[in-house]
């Protein structure tokens, strides 16, 4: 017959001490509930009190019953305890809120860990692996991690996440490491051609950071040839001018967004951020005109007639 965890350790270790978020005075069924929504929720084992290890002060090799329940030497334990006390006031609060969709919700520690002991996004684990080990480490991280959690409620394993981290990496000027992530995604989403585009995108902001626009824009025309159609899109001219124009590189910003309305110039992106730089650069009349000019072709574009009235009011 099942007996509850706080049964089996009550056994071993008689009555709990030291609780100082739980109640004193709490049932045998309401500890070993708790203990195992803790257990479950950082993804610990449950057999033999081996997950206990994580918080508890013990040893595999001795009994339970000479475990130092009560310390509170281990940093874990420490945090487990906050954490405890923060979701009780969490879900305090909730029950205040009115028009609750699921008034008998509770958060738990599964809500923010989804059984894993780190609860941060996996963008912010590849990041910091990345600060401490470098490439190799980060695609090898996040290989281990889409191996044992993919397909569970654990990170978020869409293509955006590593795309994220590959931008990051390249706003540092570590391209060739940005690259090597984005041809990560494109492994991972084969079917996907902005995964492809990514990994065009940062080699194009590569050569533009190195050779200088000219070489770029070069770049970005042999490649219209030599990928598919889907891939070779407005967005990519559209991302590394606005990258321009926020490093406050007006100019080299214009050349792109200019080259980029040549090339795609029956798109509306291309129009409208040639419109919103001229107006952002001064020349609001010029910019206005590039709204004026597409209406003219497209009346019932109703985003670029929201743009247009938004900009000649202010």
């Amino acid at each position: 017959m099942l007996i509850s965890l706080a049964q089996s350790l009550a056994a071993q270790t008689g009555t709990p001490t030291n609780l100082q978020v739980l109640p004193e005075d709490i049932s045998e069924q309401d500890l070993s509930t708790a203990m195992l929504e803790n257990l479950s929720g950082l993804g610990l084992p449950r057999r033999q009190n081996e997950g206990c290890l994580y918080c508890h002060v013990g040893d595999m090799e001795v009994p339970a019953s000479q475990w130092d329940w009560a310390s509170d030497s281990k940093l874990t334990k420490r945090k487990a305890r906050e954490m405890m006390a923060m979701v009780q006031d969490i879900n305090a609060r909730l029950e205040l809120l009115e028009g609750r969709i699921a008034p008998d919700f509770k958060v738990t520690c599964f809500t923010c860990h989804s059984g894993r002991t780190d609860p941060r996004p996996l963008q912010n684990i590849l990041l910091s692996t990345y600060d401490t080990g470098g490439i190799e480490s980060t695609l090898t991280r996040y290989r281990v991690l889409r191996q044992r959690y993919f397909g569970a409620d654990a990170y978020d394993f869409r293509f955006n996440t590593l795309a994220a981290v590959a931008q990051s990496v390249a706003g540092r000027g570590f391209f060739e490491d940005a690259i090597a992530l984005s041809r990560m995604n494109e492994e991972m989403f084969s079917d996907n051609p902005a995964a492809r585009t990514l990994t065009i995108t940062l080699r194009i902001r590569r050569e533009l950071n190195r050779k200088g626009i000219e070489a770029g824009l070069t770049l970005f025309n042999e490649l219209v040839s030599t990928e598919a159609g889907d891939v070779m899109n407005s967005s990519i001219l559209d991302t590394l001018g606005w990258g321009l124009f926020r490093a406050e590189r007006q100019d080299a910003a214009m050349q792109i967004f200019r080259r980029n309305l040549e090339i795609f110039a029956d798109e509306y992106i291309p129009n409208e951020s040639v419109g919103d730089a001229l107006w952002i650069s001064g020349s609001r009349e010029e910019g206005i005109g590039i709204f004026v000019a597409w209406l003219e072709q497209h009346p019932d574009h109703s985003r670029a007639r929201r743009r247009l009235a938004t900009l000649r009011s202010r």
